[in-house]
């Protein structure tokens, strides 16, 4: 996990800095490098019109992660109001929000995001709105689930008992007992943000030319599969490599909350006897 921190941190590096660092302008055509593989001028080869393809991965890297990146601050806020809300409040609120939430659940994330995309059509603003309505249920659940137990703690219902307002409540001593929990669902929702982006952008639905998201890359070479192969693997190993460095992140920050929590709930039982 220490060692991926730092690859994590430099695809964002290089995703603020891809501007300087292309080795070329990554929407100048050169015909005569057309679907050229790779070589010592053009690293990863070029494309159809002989652009680099080095370039127009690393700067795609911006979109695709930042397009991830936005679609999980959006859900995310949104999923834990809803969850602190329903936690805190229970009664008929609680079940109303569950319920809508239960039938959001229902429907998988990319065909609810494809079919929201659809409507919407493509483009970016479209493609953030429609990955934002249909991923916010796993943070409102989670949430949800820890403010329930939080709110019978005993420092919650001093809090109660002093006049603390509810809003005041939810801020100070609720939302701080999941910030671990979001964390983590955060971490693994940025990695499935990214492969659904990617997803969206190789149906067409998402980033439009001539801006560059590694999904567009990957549909672009799809045609070309047999011929010039490094059209697709390339931007495919791209995909692959934020996908999983994000994921293994999060189940490595699942499993010290884990540990975590254990050590607190063996102290607690020591303390107690």
């Amino acid at each position: 996990m220490i060692s991926l921190i730092p690859a994590v941190i430099l695809v964002i590096v290089e995703a603020s800095l891809e501007p300087w660092i292309c080795p070329h302008d990554p929407v100048r055509t050169d015909l005569a490098f057309r679907l050229a593989p790779p070589s010592w001028q053009y690293p990863l080869g070029n494309d159809t019109l002989g652009r680099c393809l080095l370039s127009r991965i690393l700067f795609g890297t911006r979109a695709s992660i930042g397009l991830g990146a936005a679609v999980v601050i959006i859900s995310c806020l949104f999923g834990v109001w809803i969850g602190l809300i329903a936690g805190y409040a229970g009664g008929y609120v609680d079940e109303c929000l569950m319920r809508i939430t239960d039938v959001f659940f229902a429907f998988p994330e990319i065909v609810a995001a494809m079919a929201v995309a659809g409507l919407l059509g493509p483009g970016t603003v479209n493609l953030l709105l429609a990955f934002s309505v249909t991923s916010w249920m796993r943070y409102a659940r989670v949430v949800r689930g820890i403010t329930l137990s939080a709110r019978e703690r005993d420092y919650v219902k001093a809090a109660q008992l002093a006049g603390v307002s509810r809003s005041a409540i939810i801020r100070s001593h609720l939302l701080p007992a999941a910030t671990t929990s979001i964390a983590v669902l955060a971490t693994v929702g940025l990695g499935k943000a990214v492969l659904a982006v990617s997803a969206l952008g190789f149906l067409g639905f998402g980033v439009q030319p001539p801006h560059v998201e590694w999904g567009m890359l990957l549909m672009e070479g799809k045609d070309y599969i047999l011929s010039a192969p490094h059209l697709s693997i390339f931007p495919g190993l791209a995909v692959m490599v934020a996908v999983l460095s994000f994921n293994i992140i999060g189940d490595n920050l699942g499993n010290v909350e884990n540990r975590a929590r254990h050590l607190v709930s063996k102290k607690f039982q020591s303390d107690r006897m």
